[in-house]
């Protein structure tokens, strides 16, 4: 077990109890298999006179149902009760391992031990991540979830959301325990193979979803013309074409790092420096994502337009924000 978060539960038990907590390797530990050492840091634990088995959940874990599966196997092959130990647990999350009666300690919010009769917790806070950004691969599958490109109702895996969305699985694997982390989904089943579904949809899971998102725009370049072959609208552009906001001096094109290296290589490319933009003619976005996942042409979805604009600090751009938003099916 890392020793930082064992030392962390060790303070936290002797502050809350005034008990002091013995960790020791788990001798058993090669004999386990290996989606149970791959899953947790594992050690043993003594505890007010019982002996536990102490499973330090990885930063993408089981999900409650799993360790409620993993928990009664490890009884059952070496007698000891199981006590996860986690970084930090969502109101979700908690929710879920009490009513699975799940023994578990959160240093600094809960210790739930209910073999020894305890449920003890701080004010609960859910963790600060205002400065967290979800991967483009886990805002894709957001996004579809919204713009109805997946049923948002339907259970949906990592490999088939790879494929759809040419992603490879191991990406998309990460990028779902990313939203199980922030409680918009949750999975049944081991982690590579398991069902997810949302939690939440629609306008709700919009809201909650959107401080984690990041505008879909890795780079801005201004250019002296327009080359063919780019179909998405995109920027202000776009915001007046679907919203009252009006007349915009040039138009912006939505591509990805692929469709600028190939028109890098056109001999009439011009670049215009940022500091002289309003003399460019048009302007390229470069996604972090392909635009044309979603978009409906000639313009590029709603939602990342709306993501790709919210930096701006316009009253005008930002109203007609509020409008594009307000045309939403949510």
């Amino acid at each position: 077990m890392k020793a930082r978060l064992q030392a962390k539960a060790a303070a936290y038990l002797r502050e809350i109890l005034g008990v002091e907590v013995v960790f020791a390797p788990f001798p058993g530990l090669g004999r386990l298999p290996l989606h149970i050492t791959e899953s947790y840091e594992i050690a043993k634990c003594a505890l007010m006179g019982r002996e536990f088995m102490a499973l330090q959940v990885h930063d993408a874990g089981p999900t409650p149902a799993a360790m409620a599966k993993h928990a009664d196997w490890l009884h059952q092959k070496t007698g000891l009760r199981c006590l996860f130990i986690l970084e930090t647990v969502g109101a979700y999350g908690r929710k879920r391992l009490i009513e699975g009666k799940i023994p578990f300690l959160a240093p600094g919010q809960q210790l739930y031990l209910p073999d020894l009769g305890l449920d003890l917790r701080e004010q609960f806070q859910a963790p600060r991540r205002e400065h967290l950004k979800i991967s483009p691969a886990a805002q894709l599958v957001v996004l579809a979830c919204l713009l109805r490109r997946m049923d948002p109702k339907s259970e949906f895996t990592g490999a088939g959301l790879a494929e759809q969305f040419g992603y490879t699985k191991m990406t998309m694997t990460r990028a779902l325990d990313e939203l199980r982390q922030l409680e918009l989904v949750e999975c049944e089943g081991e982690r590579r193979f398991a069902r997810h579904r949302f939690l939440i949809t629609g306008r709700e899971l919009w809201e909650k979803a959107r401080p984690f998102l990041r505008s879909p725009v890795k780079k801005r370049v201004y250019v002296d013309e327009w080359f063919p072959g780019c179909d998405f609208k995109a920027g202000e552009s776009a915001l007046s074409d679907l919203t009252m906001l009006g007349f915009w001096q040039r138009d912006t094109w939505a591509i990805t790092s692929a469709e600028w290296k190939k028109i890098q290589k056109e001999p009439g490319l011009h670049i215009i420096p940022d500091v002289s933009k309003d003399m460019a003619h048009a302007e390229f976005e470069i996604w972090h994502y392909d635009p044309r996942l979603f978009a409906e042409k000639p313009l590029v979805d709603r939602l990342s337009l709306a993501l790709s604009l919210e930096f701006i600090n316009d009253d005008r751009v930002q109203i007609a924000i509020d409008e594009l938003l307000g045309g939403v099916l949510w």
